[in-house]
């Protein structure tokens, strides 16, 4: 088979436990220059137990094989193990072998192994964090409650943000709004820092174990955790871990005392002392503000992770978004997992990562990751229009292939953030392109996580504009309420929570795809041309009666099919 590209090895990016008897494998196949359209086998079997091959048909993430992802699971009775293995990858003309050896014509003599599993090995995400909408709220900017800073100047609410300005914004007010939160339907919301620093931001964090004032205090966040609880909602707060700030007491002490003091191997110093002027320490992004932190030191591993564990505790968080992760100690961030399931096993833990988060899913790191690669990929797509339908569709799959898939449902999925620009600056106001972009944010496997201020139609460029305030007297209503619908919609269809995903090879432009769990199909199909399309639902389900769907030009539609025994129902509950 000519220009047949093949990857695979025997390590945990391509096979891995999701149960002690139950492994995932995934192999890319690609025909170069050619139509991809592959079949691939994977043929196992215990090598302590002669003549006892199985074979599994792989499936692609596309409906009509044109995809070059290929997944299966490896169903056994009992945990697996001793297991060997080969694939089998064939079209219409010819059959091919893949094993360590590589690709050849004839059965391979080295085939792929599998070890064992051990329970610790089994990556288990919280099972409530699956599939949730979650909201992201910049305190400082959200609403100014009843409680009154300390001594801040105060800009006018509404007015332009700067890197150094304050607005009141606390936790107090965002209590005081916690109805219209719940009311969005999201279920999930993350806090950028809370904890005493001298900037608006807080990522300069001042002591880990004191609310900042301005924010309020410990039994404001009690209250808005119980509040949250009562209504089923989670809250998690993040932690800044890679670095700490200029003025906390340790890196103040060290400035003092020089090499005389306790916290001096906290930090990375070149040098008998610390020299401000030259910063002769290093930070993060060369900002002298944020002294970098050092994880050899035993003395900080344990500092650390008794906050981690403190407000898990002492609070009721329900898990910490971890900033910078990528730049933390991998070996911390596997410290502190086990110390913070210790204390509570439903604890979310996401690390922020702007990269190919691969590394920190590996079961003993994060739950999840801020999907910043899902962002790009979306934009490009929607609103930019930089790639074309098929170089979209590979790179989504991409995400898929690439990510375990315990961590595919619970994958922070973000259009913006208060490191980004607004959707709706990067869309140029055009509403029909964002639609677009948050069905497909609200209908693609994950966590949708919506930043504060974008379903109100707030804009703005990169930090400081992207951190305005919270436009309460100017909603944009019908943003709003379109958000509100698709959360719904969302929140009531299991399919689009949990389900499985694969693409469509629609006509004509169409983008489409459909999730499956259990009775119960969701097709989402989206029209990005500038003419109004139609596509045949038998050509996705081949058992189905002829019917023409209609889709005008920058609209979409999503059509729920649930099956009663031979019975198929064919609702449209989103046009």
């Amino acid at each position: 088979m000519n220009h047949l590209e093949v990857r695979h090895s025997d390590t945990r990016e391509y096979i891995y436990p999701v149960s002690r008897n139950i492994l995932r494998t995934n192999i890319y196949c690609s025909l170069i220059d050619s139509n991809n359209d592959l079949k691939v086998k994977i043929v196992y079997w215990n090598r302590f137990v002669e003549n006892d091959e199985k074979t599994i048909q792989m499936n692609s993430f596309s409906k009509d094989n044109q995809s070059k992802y290929y997944t299966a699971e490896i169903k056994l009775e009992e945990s697996a193990k001793y297991l060997k293995y080969y694939f089998v990858i064939s079209n219409e003309l010819e059959e091919v072998f893949f094993s360590s050896y590589g690709l050849s014509k004839t059965l391979p003599s080295k085939t792929f192994e599998y070890q064992s599993t051990n329970e610790l090995d089994v990556f288990e995400v919280p099972k409530w964090a699956n599939g949730i909408v979650g909201y992201q709220i910049f305190p400082e900017r959200f609403f100014k409650g009843s409680s009154s800073p300390n001594g801040l100047s105060l800009e006018k609410w509404d007015s332009q943000p700067s890197r150094t300005n304050f607005f009141g914004g606390n936790l107090r007010g965002i209590i005081d709004k916690f109805n219209y939160i719940r009311d969005l339907g999201v279920r999930m919301i993350y806090l950028t820092p809370i904890f005493l620093s001298n900037s608006n931001h807080k990522y300069d964090t001042v002591d880990y174990f004191k609310i900042d004032p301005n924010f309020g205090d410990i039994d404001d966040l009690k209250n808005l955790v119980e509040l949250c609880h009562n209504n089923d909602m989670k809250l998690i707060l993040d932690g800044v871990f890679n670095h700490i700030g200029y003025y906390s007491s340790q890196f103040q002490d060290v400035i003092k005392k020089g090499k005389a003091s306790k916290y001096w191997d906290w930090f990375y110093i070149h040098g008998d002392s610390v020299d401000v002027d030259k910063i002769n320490y290093e930070c993060v992004g060369y900002y002298k503000w944020m002294p970098k932190l050092r994880y050899s030191s035993n003395s900080l591993r344990k500092y650390i992770l008794s906050v981690g564990e403190y407000w898990i505790s002492a609070v009721g968080i329900d898990g910490w978004r971890l900033d910078v992760s990528d730049e933390v100690d991998f070996t911390f961030l596997q410290e502190f997992r086990k110390t913070i399931k210790s204390v509570n096993e439903d604890a979310l833990l996401i690390g922020e990562t702007w990269k190919d988060g691969r590394d920190l899913l590996r079961g003993d790191q994060m739950d999840s990751i801020m999907n910043y690669r899902f962002r790009d990929i979306s934009l490009d797509y929607f609103a930019n229009e930089s790639i074309d339908t098929n170089t979209f569709k590979d790179r989504i799959e991409n995400i898929l292939f690439n990510y375990p898939s315990p961590s595919h449902n619970a994958l922070y999925n973000l259009l913006g953030s208060h490191d980004t620009e607004r959707i709706s600056t990067i869309c140029k106001s055009n509403w029909e392109k964002e639609k677009l972009l948050i069905v497909f944010q609200m209908t693609y496997p994950g966590m949708p996580v919506v930043y504060y201020g974008d379903e109100i139609g707030l804009e703005g460029e990169t930090d400081p504009d992207c951190r305005q305030t919270m436009k309460w007297c100017s909603v944009n209503e019908k943003i709003l309420e379109f958000y509100k619908r698709m959360i719904k919609i969302r929140n009531e269809n299991d399919s689009l929570k949990y389900g499985s995903f694969s693409h469509l090879n629609l006509e004509n432009g169409l983008y489409g795809f459909v999730r499956e769990f259990k009775n119960d199909s969701i097709i989402v199909v989206i029209n990005k041309s500038d003419r109004f399309c139609q596509f045949n639902l038998n050509k996705i389900f081949d058992n189905m009666k002829s019917e023409l769907i209609d889709i005008d030009s920058q609209k979409s539609k999503i059509i729920k099919i649930t099956r009663e025994g031979e019975k198929m129902t064919v609702t449209c509950i989103k046009k």
